[in-house]
This record gives C-alpha cells, sequence and structure tokens, in this order.
C-alpha cells in the first residue's frame, strides 16, 4: 500500500531535480522558419498571386507562402515545397487553409470573426498558422497577419 504514494513522491523529487514540472507539459518543438526573401522568390520562381503568413512578434517577413498549388516555408537557407492538400478551403487570390506533404503538413486559418480589411490591393486578416511533422506531431504554431496579394 505504501508504494504508490512513494513512487510519487520519487517521481516529484526527480523532477525537481531536473528543474522540470512534472504536471506541466512540455513545450511544443518550434520550427525555426525563416522569412521568404525576393532573392528566395527569384530563384524559386514563387511568382503569382499568394496569401503570405507573417507571424506576430516575428518581425515583418512572410514566414509562410500559400499559393493556389503549393505551401512555401523556409528552413536552413533552403525552400520546402508542400503540396495542396485537398481538403482545404479556399482563401483570397486563390491560396488555401491546407497544404500537406511528406515531410510537413500546414493549415493557413484565419482567426475565428477576423475581417479583411483592404490595403490599395493587398487583403489583410488576422490568422493563424499550424505545421504538423510526418508523424503529425505539431512542429509550429503561431499567430499573426495574412497578407494576400494579387502577385
Amino acid at each position: 500500500m505504501m508504494r504508490r504514494p512513494v513512487m510519487a513522491m520519487m517521481v516529484l523529487a526527480l523532477g525537481a531535480c531536473s528543474g522540470q514540472n512534472p504536471t506541466q507539459k512540455p513545450s511544443m518543438p518550434q520550427l525555426a522558419l525563416q522569412p521568404i526573401l525576393y532573392p528566395d522568390m527569384t530563384q524559386n520562381k514563387l511568382y503569382g498571386p499568394a496569401c503570405n503568413f507573417v507571424a506576430a512578434n516575428g518581425g515583418m517577413g512572410a514566414v509562410f507562402l500559400a499559393q493556389a498549388d503549393r505551401g512555401i516555408l523556409k528552413l536552413d537557407d533552403h525552400v520546402v515545397i508542400i503540396p495542396l492538400a485537398s481538403d482545404g478551403a479556399t482563401l483570397p487570390q486563390g491560396a488555401h487553409t491546407h497544404y500537406a506533404g511528406p515531410l510537413y503538413a500546414a493549415t493557413l486559418r484565419p482567426a475565428p470573426g477576423s475581417a479583411p480589411k483592404a490595403r490599395g490591393a493587398l487583403i489583410i486578416l488576422r490568422g493563424h498558422l499550424s505545421i504538423t511533422d510526418a508523424k503529425a506531431q505539431p512542429v509550429y504554431d503561431a499567430d499573426g497577419d495574412i497578407q494576400c496579394r494579387p502577385s
């Protein structure tokens, strides 16, 4: 009968020694997405209508680009293409909400109740980007702006 309380105390003690709180969820690993810059666009021919995702508190650069047939992100100075998934909804400029490939799946959603704001030809919405790895484990999750442009 005494084993369970003793084991629980050992788990708590080990957690305290390791600096971890056993009741706290481990933090989600975050992909280190890099901004997709003009040289990336020209070298990889990423032209055309799209919606860019700019993470809040992440600078001014877009870290995800949603086009009609593909999603694009940049990791370790390499552009990664994610094919369009068949179950995604349509966003402005022909972009979609869901892309899935062998390495990553990305979901780009406008925030509930987010009203589009127009700035010239640009349409801006509050939104959320989540990315999972090949094992469907979350590896990126951020709020920010979805900026849709005609070309």
